[in-house]
C-alpha cells in the first residue's frame, strides 16, 4: 500500500476481556509509526482487558463505524475475541473493510471474528491455538501470516512482529525499519 504514514488511519475495536498485551504493543507501534490510531470500545467508558488491565478508549465504535479506515485490527484474548465476534458493527466494519480492499488485520483469538465475517475462507492463517477450531477453518501456527488484504498473528508472544508487519504493509519496509531500530530487538 505505501501511504504517507502521518496519512494512514487505523481502527481497533476494544472488547472487555481483551489481550492487552496485544493492543497494547499494536497501538504503541503504529502510532510510534505516525499513523493515526483510534481506539474505539464497544462501549461508553473504561474496558477491562484480560489481566485487568483498564484502557481508556479514544471513542466509541458507535461514533466511528461510519468511517473508513486504512486498516482495521482486532486484539485477541478472552473473552474479548468473543465479543468482536458476535458484535454485529465489528463485522459490519470488518466485511466493509475487506469488501473495499483495505487491510485487516487480527491476532491471537481475533481471527474468529474475521473468520465470523467470512473473509479467512481461502486464505492462510494464523491465531492462537484452537481459536478457529469451532469455524472450520485450521490456523498454519506461523508466527504471523499476510494473504492478501489480510494479518493475522498466532498471539501476545508474536504481538511486536505482528505490529511491525502491519506497518510494513501499510507505509513499506523503510516505515517498519524506522519503527524497529530503536527498539533494540
Amino acid at each position: 500500500m505505501n501511504v504517507e504514514p502521518d496519512k494512514i488511519r487505523v481502527l481497533v475495536p476494544l472488547a472487555p476481556g481483551a489481550e492487552e498485551l496485544e493492543a497494547v504493543t499494536i497501538i504503541d507501534l503504529l502510532r510510534r509509526a505516525g499513523f493515526t490510531v483510534v481506539v474505539a470500545g464497544l462501549e461508553p467508558g473504561p474496558v477491562t482487558c484480560s489481566r485487568k488491565t483498564v484502557i481508556l478508549p479514544d471513542r466509541e465504535l458507535n461514533d466511528v463505524v461510519q468511517e473508513d479506515f486504512h486498516l482495521v485490527v482486532l486484539p485477541g484474548g478472552l473473552p474479548g475475541a468473543d465479543h468482536l465476534r458476535d458484535d454485529a458493527r465489528v463485522q459490519s466494519v470488518i466485511r466493509r473493510q475487506s469488501d473495499a480492499g483495505r487491510l485487516v488485520g487480527a491476532i491471537c483469538a481475533g481471527p474468529k471474528a474475521l473468520a465470523s465475517a467470512g473473509i479467512l475462507k481461502g486464505r492462510r492463517a494464523t491465531a492462537y491455538t484452537g481459536a478457529l477450531d469451532a469455524t472450520g477453518l485450521s490456523s498454519t501456527g506461523a508466527p504471523v501470516e499476510v494473504d492478501g488484504g489480510v494479518v493475522t498473528g498466532r498471539g501476545p508472544g508474536v504481538a511486536m512482529e505482528f505490529a511491525l508487519t502491519l506497518i510494513e504493509q501499510l507505509a513499506g519496509s523503510d516505515a517498519r525499519r524506522d519503527v524497529e531500530e530503536p527498539l533494540l530487538r
